[in-house]
């Protein structure tokens, strides 16, 4: 790709930036550009928290999987208890992959190039005719930062102690209540599917942040999630019909003492250290509404699903958490299950798009839930979202390309892109030696 208004050199980033339009989409070469990539992993992937699973992916100390973000792999592995380490999957020897299958089960993590095995907190164990001269004390994995929120396994590609990060702690407190009745710890995977789609991950992004594409882009969305009303079709009867019905909703929900509303998403800028500080939201807010009365369910035909509920919910009130930490953690959680959806960029036109739906750990497939009727709309919706993507860069990849405005019902995009933008600038900054 050859980007006709910048020249690839030192400067066309910090141009880019320079030019960019708020309320517009962005230039071209964000979407495609190889060193803006590598711009975004050192300046965001990096740094930021990256959602990578549910603990109860790796039940048992050993238990493994791989998460690929941006070219890296890095291993997720079970220790004792509740210990969850993370490294990167690269031999300290000559770099070949240690482990080679996307998930498994490891008493010790053996490189199949030279047998140089490592404990699963990453501390060399063995490594055949080395001399005595060299200190093996130093020839660990390197290791990941890793914090496990609510069942969910945060990693941060930084290592412990090597450079300002956003502190975890502060970044998803402002949620737990949101998921305290769920109680997502003990829940358990259901169902998996990978929505991989040849498109930048910010097409992906921006496009979960809108529903202005809903009316025509999701019938099923459009029947099943009565907020589609609000963010999809705005118009003032369409709001008022959602507000309406949902008020009715929510005196009901109180009175059961669960949460209703929206957790405000502001962002403190002021902090310079804290330049990559993460988005995380919540709003809590009826499911539909059908010409009898309220219900919940997400089933094709529109009928309870019984299941078990979540947490400490004594009775499923109709509701819905639509929740995220972002860049790459989101979820609709009602009372009996979860959908979670993780967004990773693994090259500059290459996303994962990722749904993991949870059941109470105790629930039985076939008696408590069927995969089918848990996984239909998120299934059929991100597969619609996908070929959204794909097509989204495929035209955006023409030559008369440019950045178009954005509506009324796209407004969560713009302050997206300007922490996006704030984030870029201040690391190059930063990296050049000068003061932001």
């Amino acid at each position: 790709m050859t980007y006709s208004r910048y020249a690839i050199e030192d400067t066309f980033i910090d141009d880019l930036i320079a030019a960019y339009q708020a309320n517009y989409s962005l230039e071209q070469p964000f979407y495609f550009s190889p060193e803006i990539f590598e711009e975004e992993f050192i300046h965001l992937f990096s740094r930021q928290w990256q959602f990578t699973d549910h603990i109860s992916r790796i039940p048992h100390k050993g238990d493994y999987f791989l998460f690929r973000i941006a070219g890296e792999e890095i291993i997720v592995v079970r220790g004792e208890g509740d210990t969850v380490y993370a490294h990167f999957n690269v031999c300290r020897h000559r770099g070949s992959r240690v482990c080679l299958e996307s998930e498994g089960h490891v008493k010790r993590m053996t490189c199949p190039y030279h047998a140089w095995s490592y404990h699963i907190d990453g501390s060399l164990s063995y490594a055949r005719a080395m001399s005595e001269d060299v200190d093996r004390s130093k020839l660990a994995l390197r290791s990941c930062q890793v914090r496990v929120f609510e069942g969910l396994i945060f990693i941060n590609l930084t290592a412990e102690g090597t450079g300002a990060v956003p502190d975890f702690d502060s970044i998803v407190e402002p949620l737990r209540p949101w998921l305290a009745h769920a109680d997502l710890r003990h829940t358990k995977i259901a169902h998996v599917e990978d929505f991989r789609s040849k498109a930048n991950w910010k097409a992906a992004h921006e496009n979960y942040f809108e529903c202005y594409h809903c009316p025509g882009a999701h019938p099923e969305w459009m029947k099943a999630q009565l907020h589609a009303l609000r963010d999809g079709v705005g118009t003032e009867s369409g709001i008022e019909k959602f507000e309406n019905v949902n008020r009715l909703w929510e005196a009901k929900a109180k009175g059961l003492g669960h949460m209703v509303g929206n957790m405000d998403n502001s962002r403190d800028h002021s902090d310079a250290e804290n330049y990559c500080t993460q988005m995380v939201f919540a709003e809590r807010m009826l499911v539909n509404v059908d010409a009898k009365d309220l219900y919940n369910s997400l089933t094709p035909d529109g009928a309870n699903m019984p299941t078990k509920l979540l947490g400490t919910y004594k009775e499923d009130d109709d509701g819905q958490v639509d929740w995220g930490i972002g860049p790459t953690g989101f979820g609709y959680t009602t009372c009996t299950a979860t959908a979670l959806l993780r967004i990773t960029p693994r090259g500059p036109v290459d996303t994962d798009q990722v749904v993991t739906w949870l059941v109470h750990e105790d629930a039985q497939e076939g008696i408590d839930y069927d995969v089918e009727s848990l996984s239909w709309l998120h299934s059929a919706t991100i597969a619609q979202d996908r070929k959204i993507a794909e097509d989204n860069q495929a035209g955006m990849s023409s030559r008369v390309y440019e950045p178009g405005p954005y509506t009324e019902l796209e407004s969560g995009i713009p302050g997206i892109h300007k922490d996006y933008m704030r984030a870029l600038a201040y690391g190059r900054a930063l990296r050049a030696g000068e003061k932001p």
